[in-house]
C-alpha cells in the first residue's frame, strides 16, 4: 500500500504515500532541515468528502509547495477540511497561515495556545533569562538562548485572529466521515502536546511524543513544573493503549514502538540518576555544571556544539534538575551572587 506518488512538477518527488486503508491515511514528508531532522511527517485522513490534516510542517516555500501539491493530488480542498495540530512548534504549525483558510476548523490544545500567547510578552523571556542566570549561565549566553527559544516556540507560526480555532482536550472525539479519532493528552514535549487515536484500526498519530530518530526534547518552562514526570507518565499511557501502529512526526515509520517507549523511559531514568551522582561527586555545583556532567549524544566536543543544540541540552538538563527537586533527591540554595548551588538530599 505504501506506494510513492509524484506530481507533474516534481514537487512531491516521492514524498506522498498511502499508508493505510479504512481509514485512508496519507503521509506527506514536508521538508525542513532542523538540528536532527530533515522533514515533518504530515498526515492526511480522508473518508468520502471529509478530510482531516494532522500538523502542517515548517514555514518554508519548499514545504508549502510540497503540502499544496499533496492537497491537489488527493483532491483536498483546504476550506472544506479540518486541521489538527499536535503542538505549536514551528515545524508542526508553521504553514497554518500559508495553507489553512481562516474558516477551516483548527484544533489546538489550550495549554499550548496560552503558552504561545504568553511567549509573545517580554516578561516571559525575562523570567526564563532570570532562571538561566540562577543556574550559572553568563548573561550573554542567556540572551543568546532566549533568542533561539523564541525562534523555535512557534511564536510566529500563525496568527490566531479570525481563525476557527477549536480547543481540543483529552477524551474529545474528532470525526472524519465514518471514523472517530480520540484526542489523547501526551504532554511532555510541550505542556499541551496532544495526539489522536483511531481505536478501530489502532492507529496512533503521536506527533513528537515518541520518536525513533531522536529522543524527543522536553520543553523547559520557567514555572518549575515537573515536565519529566508528566512525559514519562504519558509514555506509560501510550504503552497501555491497544495501538497497532505509531505514526511519528519525524523519521521513517517503524515497528517496535513499544520497545522504543521502554527505552525512552529507561534512558530518562538513567539521566536523572546521573544528575544526583554528579551532585554527590561535587556538592555545591551549579545547574550548568550538573548539565555539563550529564552524557549527551553530540558528535563533537562541547565547544564545537551549535548554539541550537546547546539550548536544547540546557532545556533538557533543567528539566532533569527540576524533576529531581520535585522527587526530593536534590536540594538547592542561593549563593551570594544569586546562583543556585545544588546538594544531594540525605
Amino acid at each position: 500500500m505504501e506506494e510513492c506518488t509524484r506530481d507533474e512538477g516534481g514537487r512531491l518527488d516521492g514524498r506522498l504515500r498511502h499508508i493505510h486503508v479504512d481509514p485512508d491515511v496519507y503521509e506527506v514528508k514536508v521538508p525542513f532541515t532542523n538540528v536532527s531532522t530533515s522533514e515533518t511527517n504530515v498526515y492526511i485522513v480522508k473518508d468520502g468528502d471529509e478530510t482531516l490534516v494532522i500538523d502542517t510542517g515548517a514555514p518554508t516555500d519548499a514545504g508549502a509547495a510540497v503540502l499544496a501539491a499533496a492537497f491537489d493530488r488527493l483532491g483536498v480542498r483546504p476550506a472544506q477540511a479540518s486541521f489538527f495540530l499536535t503542538h505549536l512548534h514551528m515545524d508542526h504549525a508553521g504553514l497554518v497561515d500559508a495553507l489553512v483558510p481562516p474558516e477551516a476548523p483548527l484544533y489546538v490544545d489550550r495549554t499550548d495556545f496560552d503558552l504561545m500567547s504568553a511567549s509573545r510578552q517580554p516578561s516571559f523571556w525575562e523570567r526564563l533569562r532570570a532562571r538561566m542566570l540562577e543556574e550559572g549561565l553568563e548573561p550573554d549566553r542567556a540572551d543568546r538562548y532566549c533568542e533561539i527559544g523564541r525562534y523555535g516556540m512557534g511564536i510566529d507560526s500563525f496568527d490566531a485572529a479570525g481563525r476557527a480555532i477549536r480547543f481540543s482536550r483529552d477524551g474529545d472525539v474528532i470525526t472524519v466521515g465514518r471514523h472517530a479519532f480520540r484526542v489523547v493528552s501526551t504532554a511532555g514535549h510541550t505542556p499541551g502536546h496532544q495526539s489522536l487515536f483511531h481505536e478501530e484500526s489502532g492507529l496512533f498519530f503521536g506527533g513528537d511524543h515518541v520518536l525513533f530518530v531522536i529522543s524527543p526534547g522536553l520543553g523547559f518552562r520557567p514555572d518549575g513544573a515537573d515536565a519529566m514526570a508528566v512525559y514519562l507518565g504519558n509514555v506509560e499511557k501510550l504503552l497501555a493503549l491497544p495501538v497497532s501502529r505509531l505514526l511519528v512526526a519525524h523519521g521513517d515509520l517503524q515497528e517496535g514502538w513499544r520497545e522504543r517507549c521502554r527505552w525512552l523511559i529507561a534512558h530518562h531514568k538513567k539521566r536523572t540518576a546521573r544528575a544526583v551522582e554528579a551532585v554527590r561527586a561535587r556538592p555545591g555545583c551549579t545547574g550548568v555544571e550538573i548539565i555539563r556532567n550529564l552524557k549527551w549524544n553530540v558528535p563533537c566536543d562541547w565547544d564545537e556544539v551549535s548554539d541550537v543544540q546547546k539550548w536544547c541540552i540546557l532545556e533538557s538538563g533543567l528539566i532533569v534538575i527540576d524533576h529531581q527537586l520535585h522527587m526530593g533527591a536534590l536540594t538547592r540554595t542561593h549563593d551570594e551572587r544569586g546562583v543556585y548551588r545544588y546538594y544531594a538530599a540525605r
